[in-house]
C-alpha cells in the first residue's frame, strides 16, 4: 500500500506530519475511486446474507484485478458485526487498489410509504460490468439531480433507448401479469442479492423494458440489503401506483419473509 511518509498532507484545514498520532491510510485507490465495495444490513449486530456478500466482493475484486484474502475479510466482518455501535444498521466494506480494508457502520435509512422517481438518463461503462466498484460518482449526480426536482431518488434509464436500468443504490423491480419483473442482468444492472431473494418468494422474470411500458404496471418496488423491499409511488411523468395495493404489500412482504430466513447467528 501507497504510505504518506514525508509528502505535504492538509485534511480540512490542518497540516498533517508524520510524526501524527492519526494513522493514514491515504492511497491511489482511495484517491480515484479505484476500489470494489459491498453493503450489508445487520440485524441485532447479525448479518444477512454474508457469505453471498463476500462471493459478490470477491468477484468484483477478480474482475478489476485488486487481490482479495477472503479469509481476512471474514474474520474482519465477524469483529465489525460485534463492534457496531447500533445493533440495527448497515455496515460497508471498502476495499481500495492499494490494499486498504475500511469498514464503516451506517444509518439505517427510514422507510418509505412510497417513493417518487425521476428518470435520469444513464450510460454504464461497459468496463465495469459485473462488478460493485467505489466509482459511483454518476449514480450519486443521478440521485442530487432527481432531489433537486422534489423526487425521493432517480430511476436510471439507458441513455439511447429509455430501457430501465436500476436506481442509484437499489434494484427496480415492476409488478405484471402476477410477476415481479426485473431488467436482465445483460443490460448492465447490478446482480443485487436481493433481487436474488425475491426469486425465492414469489414469481419473478426478467425483461428488458422501456420506461414508457411501467404505465401499465401493477406496482413497481424498488430493493437493496439496507432498505429491503419498498414500494414506489410514482415514477417522472410515466406512471403512478397504488403502494398500499394488494399486489404490491404481498410481494413485499414475501420478499422480507424470505430476508428473515437469511440472517446469520453464528460467523464461523
Amino acid at each position: 500500500m501507497t504510505t504518506v511518509a514525508t509528502l505535504a498532507l492538509m485534511i480540512d484545514g490542518r497540516l498533517v506530519s508524520a510524526g501524527d498520532d492519526v494513522v493514514l491510510g491515504l492511497d491511489d485507490g482511495l484517491v480515484r475511486g479505484d476500489g470494489v465495495f459491498e453493503g450489508i444490513r445487520l440485524y441485532d449486530h447479525r448479518p444477512r446474507t454474508p457469505r453471498e456478500h463476500l462471493d459478490r466482493l470477491s468477484l468484483s475484486a477478480e474482475n478489476v484485478g485488486i487481490p482479495l484474502d477472503r479469509a481476512l475479510v471474514e474474520a474482519e466482518l465477524a469483529e465489525f458485526c460485534r463492534a457496531t455501535v447500533l445493533p440495527d444498521c448497515g455496515v460497508r466494506l471498502m476495499v481500495t487498489r492499494g490494499g486498504q480494508r475500511i469498514w464503516r457502520e451506517e444509518v439505517l435509512p427510514p422507510p418509505s410509504p412510497g417513493l417518487r422517481l425521476m428518470p435520469v438518463a444513464h450510460r454504464v461503462s461497459p468496463l465495469l460490468v459485473g462488478a460493485k466498484t467505489l466509482s459511483y460518482a454518476a449514480n450519486m449526480q443521478g440521485q442530487r439531480m432527481a432531489r433537486a426536482a422534489g423526487y425521493d431518488d432517480a430511476l436510471m434509464v439507458r441513455a439511447d433507448d429509455d430501457v430501465i436500468l436500476e436506481g442509484p443504490v437499489w434494484s427496480f423491480g415492476w409488478l405484471e401479469d402476477g410477476h415481479l419483473v426485473f431488467p436482465p442482468l445483460e443490460v448492465g444492472v447490478l446482480d443485487s442479492i436481493t433481487r436474488r431473494l425475491a426469486f425465492e418468494a414469489i414469481p419473478v422474470r426478467t425483461r428488458a423494458a422501456t420506461l414508457a411500458e411501467l404505465e401499465g404496471a401493477e406496482g413497481a418496488l424498488l430493493l437493496s440489503s439496507v432498505q429491503e423491499a419498498q414500494p414506489v409511488a410514482q415514477v417522472g411523468d410515466v406512471a403512478r401506483f397504488d403502494p398500499s395495493s394488494r399486489a404490491v404489500t404481498d410481494a413485499i412482504a414475501a420478499i422480507r419473509e424470505v430476508i428473515a430466513d437469511r440472517i446469520v447467528d453464528d460467523l464461523g
